[in-house]
């Protein structure tokens, strides 16, 4: 069974709250545990800071569009948007932690979290200014939504 939906955000940090309860709202139809949710959560929320603070530079006129989708043994969230530039995270090394506390040093954790909790990473540039961030969670077993839950499709516009 697949399931998908998406929402458009503007890109604001003022969103990101919409975003977080969206993703965990599709995590939690898909039957994943806490943890997990916890998990996914946090990086598609680093994820959209990175895309909303690097690539818009807090221009909100800019939107991202976030599609979640389950199948088989994975969650899959996607982020669309329009930036010139692409940035691949797979290609960022992680920061020496020792360095890191020793300087007192704020950000720059974002990366490494959503390495550490998601399966895959994949970056992609299309024409001519439009880039994917999609973030795979692999499930050791299939998703699916529990009986009786709550299922939502479609489009949701927030701006």
């Amino acid at each position: 069974m697949s399931d998908n939906v998406k929402i458009l955000i503007s890109s604001s940090t003022k969103n990101l709250s919409t975003v977080r309860k969206f993703v965990e709202e599709s995590a939690e139809h898909s039957g994943l545990d806490q943890a997990t949710i916890n998990q996914i959560v946090l990086s598609v929320d680093e994820a959209c800071t990175n895309i909303i603070k690097h690539a818009h530079k807090y221009n909100e006129a800019n939107t991202i569009e976030i599609e979640v989708e389950t199948e088989n043994n994975q969650i899959k969230i996607t982020f669309n948007y329009k930036s010139g530039n692409t940035f691949d995270p797979n290609d960022a090394s992680n920061p020496d932690m020792t360095e890191y506390f020793k300087n007192f040093r704020v950000g720059g954790l974002g990366i490494p979290i959503m390495k550490k909790f998601m399966s895959k990473i994949i970056a992609q540039h299309k024409n001519p200014d439009i880039n994917s961030l999609i973030l795979i969670k692999s499930l050791d077993k299939p998703s699916s939504f529990p009986a009786g839950a709550k299922q939502f499709r479609g489009t949701i516009v927030f701006r």
